[in-house]
């Protein structure tokens, strides 16, 4: 392997590393943002189907 090939592979490395923090990152975010709507749909007193109807009109996964 030559000083091109290895430094590629640092760069790739680096780069790996850098994906997975963003994904865990991401990951907590919606974890939050799940929490938020956890809370709001109680204060909404809304039904399960009533929240799966809500969901689906705004094209958002359940």
């Amino acid at each position: 392997m030559n000083e091109r090939e290895a430094s590629a592979l640092v760069g790739l490395k680096r780069e790996i590393k850098a994906v997975r923090a963003n994904v865990r990152e991401l990951k907590g975010q919606a974890e939050r943002w799940r929490k938020v709507c956890a809370t709001l749909r109680g204060l909404a007193g809304l039904s399960d189907d009533q929240f799966r109807n809500l969901l689906r009109t705004e094209s958002l996964p359940e």
